[in-house]
């Protein structure tokens, strides 16, 4: 009774664990799932603002237009203002000169402070609360502004002419000017939505919102209280003073997301189903047998293990096959000598183990790349007779253990050479007569192979009839749908994800094949598939026979394809055991490795010798290995040196991703003796390569091509520009202290030197990250001393530089963001000399 007593307590306990762990494992989906969506509305805010920039540039096109007119015609300044009011009656035209002279529409720099910087040879939007918007371009007449020409848009026609209410039903989104006040309302504005948006939840998430503008061209927070689910979102508005907010609900973008999340929730209520089935019987055969303390000992770790290898294998693919890497190269190292039988079979189990281990891991991932559609077939010419052996091999070990008769008839006449995808045929069968042997307690399981020829193309069919329990015709439906289970209550000892089935149909589907079921419940089923593949050997099967399995006792036959004794390789990985596994699987080959466990190591072993290639490993703590890449391709001499990545992040796409970076190419682990000297083979130089094999011609590497340097900007010449600092503004910010103006414009000059010099060296060095975070500082201390000008350039260079780096951003784009910031730097920094030196005058506050 104690025993019983002990062994309910920790199938409690472990129930308990299990519970809290789902409820962690599922705030951390939602979580992920929530930061996913919120960086895909950051990117439709980015749309937007590009919608809303697009709107205003509408408006400013024909009066750019009409001002290029006007510096040639001076005389037609009454019919451009016709013009204007005719091609956008909303708006109200206008012309004034230095002396504030009007025509047209009046306007007055204090209503718009703005309008002044026109004068400048700027192009303005500004904004007054009580008036509405105003467009300015200048009017010049060769290199002076004397004119400016200008539309004012009135409160009542913004909605109409700059809202963006009609993007999509569930987006709503309001133009803003810089001190916070609403300039374009959306659609049906009332004040409901004033209340939302001064909800103290919603408030937070726009100050998150403020925050990741600093670092981001437009940002989105998730926020979830009294108003429900939502995302909030925020841009600003380049070359202008406004920026967009907006909120979206949670719902509109959850889409899929809730599915992905019921099939989680699903999995994990399952499993503890699972658990609750096991822990009753373990209960009742304690009642009837006296379990010995080793035995129960036993029980408890294999609920342990099962319990286990059930905790979602697709966010752990890389910490998974790291060590399995590790594993399947010692084994390979044990199976390449000469040892005893005992020891022999040992290494054949775990060469076994660790196959079935990745089938798993990748049964997994597999399913995660059909349904993001990056699941790839690979067709290549291939022996049929190859991949059933390598099937038989695989499913007869499961079926004789348990007990089962595993039969396989092969049409001697269907041709032996197919061209296909070998791999996901084998993946196919062997899912269907796993499948089968799992739901058959006794009896058979058989394999026929036929098909049916025409032209090039062979029909290959394959049924695989089972003796097992059957399947009941209301569940054939349901069987190849994701994560199903059927009739769960007699099945629910029986492990498995519940993909198996739903991956091989929808295999079958992307290769353009079919698959029908036979079922009688309680007597069996035959799955029947057909898959259409193209001849290459019209050489026939012949007999098939399960006989021809590979010798288990005879050594692993391994000689390396080459050697080169002068070859230097660095092994970089900041896992010592893989590291040992690489140099030991190369040791055939001869070449001279060196072993680096950091992006720091690596650095300073190729700065003291010259290596033809190295394996860097993709994911280091400290410096990555794409850091590492990158800073290495900055050493003199390294042209030569090809990079190859080693990665446990199996995922469709990794190729290209890791070419994009500057790699030449990449492996996965875990990887083979034969996946190393391959890939050496293909980047070594061949005149190092001894024996049998020549290495591939390398493809020649095109010379980059000379970057082209930017035309100087011509200098406009202005009137006389007002005082460079406003005293009076400064002050404001300092809650009008003039102890505390004063030090901070003292500071400010102080401080000059060492910041123009930093931002030079940033400028010199490339040093993007650095050089946004220096120039977004300016932009805030001038204008907390009052200097507009310097504040507004140093605004530019910091869009420039969020330009240049966003993701998404074009070539092109990047290409005009770096010639502004290159252009424009030098000036910025003159103004920032003269602005400092004028802080730092003793009548600096007269």
């Amino acid at each position: 009774m104690n025993n019983r007593k002990k062994m309910l307590l920790t199938i409690l306990m472990m129930l308990f664990l299990i519970f809290l762990s789902g409820i962690f494992i599922q705030q951390r989906i939602v979580n992920m799932l929530n930061k996913a969506a919120e960086h895909s509305v950051a990117r439709q805010t980015e749309d937007l603002s590009m919608l809303a920039g697009e709107r205003f540039r509408r408006f400013l096109t024909p009066l750019q237009t009409a001002a290029t007119h006007l510096s040639e015609h001076e005389e037609d300044k009454d019919d451009m203002l016709k013009m204007l009011v005719q091609q956008n009656p909303q708006g109200q035209a206008g012309l004034i000169d230095f002396q504030h002279h009007t025509r047209g529409r009046s306007v007055s720099s204090k209503s718009f402070p703005r309008l002044q910087l026109a004068f400048h040879g700027n192009t303005v939007i500004d904004y007054n609360p009580d008036i509405g918007i105003l467009l300015a371009t200048p009017v010049s007449y060769g290199d002076n502004v004397r004119y400016v020409l200008y539309q004012i848009y009135p409160i009542s026609m913004l909605p109409q002419l700059f809202a963006l209410s009609d993007y999509d039903a569930f987006t709503h989104v309001i133009i803003q000017y810089h001190d916070g006040t609403l300039a374009v309302p959306y659609e049906n504005y009332t004040t409901e939505d004033t209340r939302f948006w001064a909800d103290e939840t919603i408030q937070s998430g726009m100050r998150e919102v403020h925050s990741r503008l600093e670092r981001n061209k437009a940002a989105a927070v998730y926020t979830e209280g009294a108003e429900g689910k939502y995302f909030v979102f925020g841009a600003d508005l380049p070359q202008t003073d406004f920026s967009l907010i907006g909120y979206m609900p949670w719902s509109a973008v959850a889409g899929q997301i809730m599915s992905i999340y019921q099939r989680v929730f699903f999995l994990f209520a399952l499993m503890l189903i699972l658990f609750a089935c096991l822990s009753i019987y373990l209960l009742m055969a304690q009642t009837s047998v006296a379990e010995t303390e080793e035995l129960r000992q036993a029980r408890l770790a294999a609920d342990a293990a099962n319990l286990a290898k059930s905790q979602f294998l697709a966010n752990m693919s890389h910490e998974i096959r790291t060590p399995l890497n590790a594993i399947s190269g010692m084994n390979e190292m044990i199976l390449r000598q000469q040892v005893p039988g005992e020891v022999r079979q040992y290494a054949n189990n775990i060469k076994s183990a660790t196959t079935a281990l990745l089938t798993i891991i990748n049964e997994i991932l597999d399913f995660s790349k059909i349904e993001s559609g990056h699941m790839e077939i690979v067709d290549t010419d291939y022996q049929l007779t190859n991949v059933l052996r390598e099937v038989c091999t695989l499913v007869g070990v499961r079926a004789q253990a348990k007990s089962l008769l595993f039969k396989i008839h092969v049409d001697p006449y269907l041709p032996n050479g197919l061209y296909g995808d070998a791999g996901r045929l084998r993946q196919i069968l062997i899912n269907l007569l796993n499948n089968a042997i799992k739901y058959t307690p006794s009896g058979s399981i058989t394999l026929d192979i036929s098909g049916q020829r025409k032209e090039n193309t062979l029909y290959l069919q394959a049924a695989v009839t089972d003796t097992g329990i059957g399947i009941r015709e209301e569940d054939k439906d349901r069987l190849f749908h994701v994560f199903e289970r059927l009739d769960i209550k007699r099945n629910c000892q029986i492990e498995g994800t519940g993909l198996g089935l739903a991956i091989t149909y929808r295999l079958l589907n992307m290769m353009h094949g079919s698959i029908k079921v036979d079922s009688t419940y309680g007597e069996g089923s035959v799955f029947t598939i057909e898959l259409p593949q193209e001849v290459h050997s019209f050489d026939p099967v012949g007999v098939f026979s399960l006989s021809a399995q590979p010798d288990l006792d005879k050594v692993l036959e391994h000689q390396a394809s080459f050697i080169a004794p002068d070859a230097q390789v660095l092994i970089v990985d900041d896992n010592e055991m893989n590291c040992f596994v690489a140099s030991s699987l190369l040791k055939e080959t001869q070449v001279q490795t060196v072993i680096a466990h950091s992006g720091a190591e690596t650095m300073e072993a190729l700065q003291k010798q010259r290596f033809h290639v190295v394996l860097l490993d993709y994911m280091m703590p400290g410096m990555d290995g794409v850091e590492t890449l990158h800073k290495a391709k900055e050493l003199p001499n390294i042209g030569s040196t090809r990079f190859i990545a080693l990665t446990a992040t199996a995922i469709s796409g990794s190729r290209e991703k890791f070419l994009m970076e500057g790699f030449d190419n990449y492996l996965s682990k875990p990887m083979t003796g034969d996946d190393l000297t391959n890939m050496l083979l293909r980047y070594l130089p061949q005149e190092l390569i001894q024996h049998p094999l020549p290495a591939p011609a390398a493809a020649p590497i095109a010379a980059p091509s000379p970057a082209k340097t930017a035309e100087q900007a011509s200098t406009t010449v202005a009137p006389p520009a007002p005082p460079l600092i406003d005293y009076k503004l400064g002050l404001t910010y300092c809650n009008n202290m003039q102890a505390v103006y004063d030090k901070i414009l003292a500071m400010f000059n102080k401080q000059s030197s060492d910041k123009i010099a930093q931002l030079d060296n940033d400028l010199a060095a490339a040093n993007w990250k650095d050089y946004r975070i220096n120039i977004h500082a300016l932009k805030s201390t001038a204008l907390t001393i009052g200097c507009r000008s310097l504040n507004q350039k140093a605004k530019d260079q910091e869009q420039a530089v969020k330009d240049y780096l966003a993701e998404t951003a074009p070539p092109d784009q990047q290409q005009q963001a770096m010639d502004y910031i290159q252009q424009h730097h030098a000036n910025v920094m003159d103004l920032y000399r003269q602005v400092a030196e004028l802080a730092g005058s003793p009548a600096q506050t007269g």
